[in-house]
């Protein structure tokens, strides 16, 4: 069963309808498609990718810039026939601009590409592009609010797009590219995250960060006041031991989730998406969980944070303006406040979240089916006489 909430102005929830907001937890349709298959779920501004377990695509929302990969809006996931035949991996959604790595890690790329984040020459390509394949190779890929960044097979990170910021990574006299270039003087990167304006990654070698950006809101853990924005890559060690499961960024907020379970956040804190009522700029704090649960996944919005702890239960926290912690409140959430969800005995398995939506995905509680109140078992050998 798979569920979404949050805003819904373009039709991004999936649900066949448009409006403001869709208040909590409600259950998508998809037609031909189960949700144990679902493997990932991408989400921009106000649009939405699915990938299923065989590597079919598909999408929702809006539309303006072919950001769906297919012709027309649609407000129920639909697969993208113009991509059938690819077998996709991993997925990504900026703003208005989406793309996909192959099972070959080649990366396909479609939408807004008015500030080059696709990778292509503009001169030669027009604002908005349908899906084309780049001579890339990618095995991680991001996207923020107008730049592009992956991560190949040698740990390499290549970027393209807007850089105004410093979010290329390419020096104070590259403030922008609209084809992929590799960022010098970086770690092996294991992990890798865009931001609005920043772009963070984890070198699981050296155990340390490397950010490169904005850092007016102490997103890149650096003075706000000596370093507003950073233009080549800066090496940060938070003293981490433990190997990371994720690493995750807002527009202005960084997540990282430990194998461990615990979480690290930092960065902006205007609308609680820190998890606190105190405002922390430039620092480190540990979120945890009430009564010390623990973290079976969790997935960062644009200004909000959605976790499901391994107690079955989901908590949210951050900015709320379109309902999209789910928690039946208007003003935003400072703390982590557990999200009211009627699934009976049934697994909350899996969160994505992104720009203002969620979805999660609901594990069918599949227990012995029973006959007159006993249990059947087929390869009970009295059964069968």
């Amino acid at each position: 069963m798979l569920l979404s909430w949050g805003a819904n102005s373009h039709g991004q929830l999936g649900q066949g309808i448009v409006n403001e907001q869709i208040e909590k937890p409600t259950q998508v349709e998809i037609k031909s498609l189960h949700c144990d298959e679902i493997t990932q779920i991408a989400c921009g501004g106000g649009h939405t990718l699915l990938l299923d377990a065989e590597g079919k695509l598909y999408s929702c929302g809006w539309n303006n810039k072919r950001q769906l990969g297919k012709d027309e809006e649609t407000h129920r996931f639909e697969r993208v026939w113009q991509l059938s035949g690819i077998s996709f991996v991993n997925i990504a959604c900026g703003w208005d601009f989406s793309c996909g790595v192959t099972d070959s890690n080649f990366l396909f790329v479609w939408g807004s590409n008015s500030n080059g984040q696709l990778g292509l020459p503009r001169d030669h390509f027009s604002e908005f592009v349908k899906p084309i394949r780049l001579q890339v190779n990618a095995m991680d890929v991001s996207m923020g609010l107008r730049h592009t960044a992956i991560v190949n097979s040698k740990g390499e990170v290549w970027v393209t797009g807007c850089g105004k910021h410093g979010q290329l990574g390419l020096g104070n006299e590259r403030l922008s590219s609209d084809r992929f270039e590799q960022v010098p003087k970086v770690g092996k990167v294991s992990h890798i995250a865009c931001g609005q304006n920043h772009t963070v990654t984890w070198c699981s070698e050296e155990k340390a960060l490397y950010v490169w950006g904005d850092n007016k809101h102490g997103q890149l853990l650096l003075s706000i006041e000596k370093y507003k924005k950073i233009f080549t890559p800066q090496k940060i060690d938070i003293d981490v031991k433990k190997e990371v499961k994720k690493l995750l960024s807002g527009w202005t907020n960084v997540l990282l989730w430990l194998e461990n379970g615990t979480m690290y956040t930092w960065g902006r804190n205007n609308y609680g998406q820190l998890g606190t009522e105190d405002a922390f700029v430039g620092k480190i704090i540990k979120i945890n969980l009430p009564d010390d649960r623990e973290v079976k996944d969790v997935a960062l919005g644009s200004e909000h944070t959605v976790c499901i702890a391994t107690d079955n239960t989901l908590w949210a926290w951050g900015w709320n303006e379109h309902a999209n912690t789910g928690t039946g409140t208007c003003d935003s959430v400072n703390t982590p406040t557990l999200v009211p969800l009627d699934i009976g005995a049934n697994k909350i398995s899996t969160v994505f979240a992104g720009g203002a939506q969620n979805f999660v995905i609901v594990t069918l509680n599949t227990e012995t089916k029973t006959i007159s109140d006993e249990t059947f078992d087929i390869n009970d050998e009295e059964s069968t006489e």
